[in-house]
């Protein structure tokens, strides 16, 4: 391991509150001393134990102290890949406070990725992109393997803010790579591949996560591929699968506590229930997942689970909706597709026909079809002629009808596969 002994010469020197000048007294030029530290000359071996000792600090000390670093960062590394999330919260403020020795000991690029890698398990985004930032600053010095955990971590950073076919591109790179935890690979691909509708694709590769999961008994894992494979089963409409793989989970974070994901596991499966036209039971899942999403602040699961609540009560109980569609309209990172239905529920509820028209014909239907957004294309179509039909002309009123009936002879049998 390099050590950048001019780094820690001058980092000791100002724990000690030390000058220049007092250091160098009697072993070199105050201008040598300057040189050393700033890394522009190396200084015979001799006048480094001299300054070393003068420090009272020792190349041993300096050895075991670099040891010590990288246990922490072992045993990092091993928290995150276990989920034992309260563990790498301690392991990550413990390193945060050994920053310099990691520059001094020329670990900082290790330092800064396994960062990187835990705000992305956390979702932390605006500390990882902090910390992506610094790193890209560094990436023409990194060596293979940084150059290869890098890539896969910024994959899922990619995804994670929404590049979802540029994230995809990086981790599909990745298979090769020895560097970088296979099983943790295919976990993150199959929510990409979920995320982006290729459904029996995610379903293989968390099939390919679970097994290298259960190889290393790694159980909240196996938990979280299980959770994939109840929301792909619920994409697919298969809801009886869905519903067992969700429960499980369920089951399952009650034996193992896992908040994040019993919560997650309640969001779906009040989404289930929901999209059962099982109102009434829905409602309690969606709430106590909604308050941990808000508690936990975790943004974009809230936003999620506020529209899940607000169209559902659009649905079922017109007058509980609105509180939830002003509180969604209130977030900053709602999906764009997500604020069109929004509005147009509220704009329905608000019964202000001529306003809906307008909104519609000019805003949502348009941004539906551009977007190929068949469900929502469907939907903004029929609200418009259900709800303001009254507010169109004769020749507008068919012309919206037979864009409607063309949708359907179309996308009839998309609407039966999705």
């Amino acid at each position: 391991m390099k050590i950048n002994i001019g780094q820690i010469i001058k980092l000791y020197r100002y724990k000690q509150n030390m000058t220049q000048s007092e250091l160098a007294e009697g072993i070199c030029s105050v201008s040598h001393l300057s040189k050393i530290e700033n890394g522009s000359k190396e200084a015979n071996q001799d006048t480094i134990n001299l300054l070393l000792e003068r420090l009272g600090i020792s190349q041993e000390k300096l050895s075991q102290k670099a040891r010590h670093l990288l246990s922490l960062l072992d045993e990092f590394q091993m928290n995150m890949y276990f989920y034992a999330l309260d563990q790498a919260e301690q392991n990550a403020e413990m390193i945060i406070q050994h920053e310099e020795q990691f520059f001094s000991l020329d670990l900082g690029i290790q330092y800064h990725l396994s960062l990187f890698q835990f705000y992305l398990l956390t979702d932390k985004q605006p500390l990882a992109l902090k910390t992506h930032r610094v790193l890209k600053k560094f990436e023409k010095t990194f060596i293979e393997t940084e150059k290869e955990i890098f890539e896969y971590l910024d994959g899922i950073h990619q995804i994670k803010i929404g590049q979802l076919e540029d994230g995809l591109k990086k981790l599909e790179s990745c298979f090769s790579y020895a560097s970088v935890e296979q099983s943790d690979l295919y976990y993150h691909y199959a929510k990409a591949l979920g995320n982006m509708g290729q459904l029996g694709d995610a379903l293989e590769a968390t099939h390919q996560a679970m097994d290298l999961y259960r190889q290393k008994n790694n159980f909240k894992r196996i938990i979280h591929c299980t959770l994939i494979h109840g929301v792909i089963s619920l994409e697919l409409k298969a809801y009886q699968t869905a519903k067992k793989y969700i429960k499980e989970v369920i089951l399952h974070t009650s034996l193992h506590p896992d908040a994040y994901i019993k919560m997650s596991a309640y969001f779906y499966y009040g989404v289930l229930l929901k999209r059962e036209g099982d109102f009434s039971s829905a409602v309690p899942y969606l709430l106590d997942s909604l308050n941990y999403f808000n508690q936990e602040q975790i943004e974009d699961r809230y936003c999620e689970t506020l529209y899940e609540i607000a169209t559902l009560y659009a649905e079922y109980d017109r007058k509980k909706a609105l509180p939830y569609i002003h509180e969604l309209l209130k977030q900053p990172r709602i999906q764009p597709n997500c604020l069109y239905m929004i509005k147009i529920y509220k704009l329905m509820i608000e019964e202000n026909p001529l306003d809906l028209k307008t909104y519609l014909v000019e805003a949502a239907l348009p941004y539906f079809e551009h977007n190929e957004l068949h469900s929502e294309y469907l939907f903004a179509l029929r609200t418009l002629l259900t709800y303001a039909g009254a507010e169109l002309d004769e020749q507008a009123y068919k012309s919206y009808t037979k864009k409607l009936l063309d949708h359907l002879t179309v996308y009839l049998p998309y609407y039966k596969k999705a």
